[in-house]
C-alpha cells in the first residue's frame, strides 16, 4: 500500500508545470542559448527550455547523477532537446563567452550547500562563459511548501549575492521573491 502512495506522489510531481511567472523571473527568451546548473526543481527546467525552444540551445550541467537523471526525464517530458552533461565543479565544456543566460537552481538549497570552494568554482565557471552583458539567475526556495513545509536549510554565513559579486558578478541584485521562490540576478559586465 504504501508503494501505491509513493508512486502516486512521485507522479505527481514528475507532472507539475512551471509558473509562468517563475520562468519569466529569469529573464530567459525565445532563441537565447543557457546553462542550467544542477536540476533539483524538473519543473523549472522544463519551462525554461520550452522557452527557448529549438532556436536557442539548452544545457545541463549536472554535478550529481540525481541531477542528471532529472534533467534527462524533464527534457523527455517536455519534448525538448537538452543537452545534459554531468560533470564535476570545475570543467562544464561549453564554449567560454557564448552563453546567454546560466540558472542556477537551488530550490532544494544543494548549491548553497556545497563546499565553498565548488561554489566559487561554479560560479567563476559561469562567469567566464557568459557573453558581455549576459547574465546569471539563481533560484532559490526560502519555504518549502506541502506536508512538511519549512526552511531550505544553507549554510550559516552564506550569501548568494556576495558570492556572485565576489566571483565579478555588477550589479547584483533579488529581482523577486514570490511563491516561497528567491531570484538573485548578476550581470556580466567585463
Amino acid at each position: 500500500m504504501g508503494g501505491m502512495f509513493s508512486q502516486f506522489f512521485q507522479s505527481l510531481k514528475r507532472q507539475r508545470t512551471m509558473d509562468p511567472l517563475h520562468v519569466t523571473m529569469t529573464g530567459v527568451r525565445m532563441g537565447e542559448r543557457f546553462v542550467q546548473v544542477g536540476c533539483d526543481d524538473a519543473a523549472l527546467l522544463r519551462g525554461l527550455a520550452g522557452k527557448v525552444g529549438l532556436s536557442g540551445a539548452s544545457m545541463v550541467v549536472a554535478l550529481t547523477e540525481d541531477a542528471a537523471a532529472r534533467a534527462r526525464e524533464a527534457g523527455r517530458s517536455a519534448g525538448a532537446l537538452i543537452d545534459v552533461r554531468e560533470v564535476d565543479a570545475h570543467e562544464w565544456g561549453a564554449d567560454a563567452r557564448n552563453l546567454d543566460l546560466v540558472v542556477i537552481d537551488d530550490t532544494r538549497g544543494t548549491f548553497a550547500r556545497m563546499p565553498e570552494g565548488d561554489r566559487r568554482t561554479v560560479l567563476t565557471q559561469a562567469h567566464q562563459r557568459l557573453r558581455i552583458g549576459g547574465r546569471i539567475e539563481v533560484v532559490e526556495r526560502v519555504m518549502v511548501t506541502g506536508l512538511l513545509g519549512g526552511a531550505i536549510t544553507r549554510p550559516e554565513g552564506y550569501q548568494c549575492e556576495a558570492a556572485l559579486a565576489s566571483v565579478g558578478f555588477r550589479p547584483v541584485r533579488v529581482i523577486g521573491d514570490t511563491d516561497g521562490l528567491r531570484f538573485i540576478e548578476g550581470l556580466r559586465s567585463a
